[in-house]
């Protein structure tokens, strides 16, 4: 598997030798390799008591509501023993970030989990009696040829990140990988593996007053920040919160504060000089938090295409993150827990879609691609497991695209979003279409709950997030679309871009050439059907700066994992 880039997770697998990947613990059934953060030790359960191995990752808000006397009101042996009696009804009640299995020793069968979003990815090898189950691909690939097994090149996924830039289904860069999607577990029994969906994001707005709508919005956002605010403190853990010049995460430090959380870190990464430092700063001082920032200025990131490829599972464009894996690595990942973000909160609280009949219509392909100078014929059956198009898109561009830099966080912290809260996205869900649209309940919930927060500007349009701004906010979007021209055309960067990718590309001849030579080492792989590589080139050498990252993100997975 190329370089041996770390990667801190774990793996369990049946009847292949693992020595590959270091100590390891022997199960008798199963070897078990962990090389995980153990932030939340407590929340965590590891059991092995002759009837069964149970084993979650992750942490956990509602601990106590599984305590029960058969499982001697322990929460690891009650948890277990809950999960065995009923799964779906089990992972439907557990709150938190989390993956894991359970292990039945007399049967040989083995459930595999993820948590209702997949903030804790889970990916799978299964082939008759054998299997791998692990957080990385990268370690089950280390596993597969460390054993002589063959690990495909998927040429599906490649199209998927050629237009796309994420995948839209359970598909890995190794056709014998599978990821476990949102909310969903999976028995691994009989030489097969039986998927059951335990989880669906909601949809279908309830009739209500604009005023019940901030009040049930207000009251599911204070529960989920004080829920992830909370477990940090549990353990004693400072607390680490992105800021932008967005809402989101805005929104999460702010009403964070109010709750009396006040012992704040704030980071930020950004072009230097851009809106989002200048804001993010601006709020930080506000609230007296700490506050550190990384200009990207320097590039230094662009050089990680391999590194970010294999620690996001090649799940999306591999310099998505841009400068925050720089960042993380160089703060005290031991003083903090969780990194708090405002993963995918416009989307949630806002309607993904501004047209309602779009918004409630069946899903359809090619809508939120990164590209679309190439065309392909997807599988209609990934359309059928979703209600509708907004459900498609939160799932597809949401979780599974977005939240990939999850994956890359989680080799220095925990992760989680309040606006990814299975509780508050059922109350978002469902307010009515009309107050979510042009983000009209955010403002009003900011309005009527925290008017301070809108005393600064909102990077995305240029004016405070105030309803009553909302024609100069016009204005500046058609200022800003003018200056963007402008500054296309005479090849400057804006003050409207946090990254000018096109730009830096453009005019830095080191990164320039350092992108095109791992381009040219790679592309004329034999792994590459002839087809794709035809595609490729022409996206690559037709394409902005991001079409060449959708295309370098094969070449490093193809690489890395194949």
């Amino acid at each position: 598997m190329g370089e041996q880039i770390r990667l801190r997770g774990w793996l369990a697998a049946r009847k292949f030798n693992i020595n590959c990947l270091g100590e390891y613990r022997n199960l008798g059934h199963f070897y078990q390799y962990d090389d995980r953060l153990h932030k939340f030790p407590q929340d965590e359960v590891f059991i092995s008591d002759g009837e069964r191995i149970s084993f979650l990752d992750g942490y956990v808000y509602n601990k106590k509501d599984f305590l029960c006397a058969e499982g001697y009101h322990d929460w690891q042996k009650s948890f277990s023993l809950s999960l065995e009696k009923d799964a779906k009804a089990c992972l439907k009640k557990l709150r938190g970030a989390f993956c894991g299995y359970s292990y039945e020793q007399l049967t040989g069968d083995i459930i595999i989990y993820t948590d209702q979003v997949s903030n804790k990815a889970l990916y799978y090898y299964a082939d008759g009696d054998r299997w791998i189950i692990s957080n990385c691909v990268g370690l089950i690939v280390r596993v597969l040829k460390a054993n002589r097994v063959t690990c495909d090149f998927n040429p599906t996924a490649a199209r998927y990140m050629l237009t796309y830039g994420y995948m839209i289904d359970d598909s890995t860069f190794v056709t014998q990988i599978h990821r476990l999607l949102p909310g969903s577990f999976g028995k691994i029994s009989g030489g097969g593996i039986r998927l059951t969906r335990y989880y669906e994001i909601p949809c279908g707005g309830e009739k209500m007053s604009e005023n019940e709508a901030v009040e049930r919005i207000d009251s599911a956002f204070r529960q989920a920040v004080f829920r992830e605010f909370s477990k940090d403190e549990e353990y004693g853990y400072r607390h680490l919160v992105d800021l932008s010049g967005g809402l989101d995460s805005r929104m999460v430090t702010w009403v964070a504060h109010e709750l009396g959380f006040k012992e704040q870190v704030n980071i930020a990464y950004s072009r230097l000089d851009y809106l989002d430092q200048k804001i993010s700063a601006q709020v930080a001082m506000a609230l007296q938090h700490e506050y550190l920032y990384k200009a990207m200025d320097d590039l230094t990131w662009m050089y990680d295409v391999d590194e970010m490829t294999c620690k996001n599972n090649g799940a999306a464009v591999c310099l998505g993150m841009t400068g925050g894996n720089r960042l993380l690595r160089v703060i005290n990942q031991e003083a903090f827990g969780i990194e708090h973000t405002g993963m995918v909160g416009d989307a949630i609280v806002s309607t993904f879609y501004q047209d309602e009949k779009l918004n409630d219509q069946s899903p359809v392909f090619g809508l939120n691609q990164y590209s679309n100078r190439l065309q392909y014929a997807f599988n209609q059956q990934i359309l059928t497991q979703y209600k509708n198009q907004e459900v498609f898109a939160l799932t597809t561009r949401g979780l599974l695209g977005a939240q990939s830099s999850y994956m890359i966080r989680q080799n220095y912290l925990e992760t989680g979003s309040p606006f990814l809260d299975a509780d508050f996205i059922s109350v978002v869900m469902s307010l009515p279409f009309a107050y979510r649209k042009n983000h009209h309940i955010y403002l009003k919930w900011i309005a009527d709950k925290y008017p301070g927060a809108a005393d600064f500007v909102w990077e995305k349009w240029g004016v405070r997030p105030r309803e009553s701004e909302i024609f100069r906010r016009k204005i500046k979007t058609t200022g800003k679309l003018a200056s963007e021209y402008v500054q296309k055309i005479s090849h400057k960067p804006g003050r409207s871009s946090m990254n000018p990718m096109d730009y830096w590309y453009q005019n830095d001849v080191e990164v320039r050439k350092y992108i095109k030579t791992v381009y040219e080492e790679r592309i004329e792989s034999s792994l590459l059907p002839d087809d794709l590589r035809h595609d490729m080139k022409r996206l690559f050498e037709e394409g902005n700066f991001i079409e060449k990252t959708q295309v370098l993100t094969v070449l490093c997975a193809m690489h890395l994992f194949c």
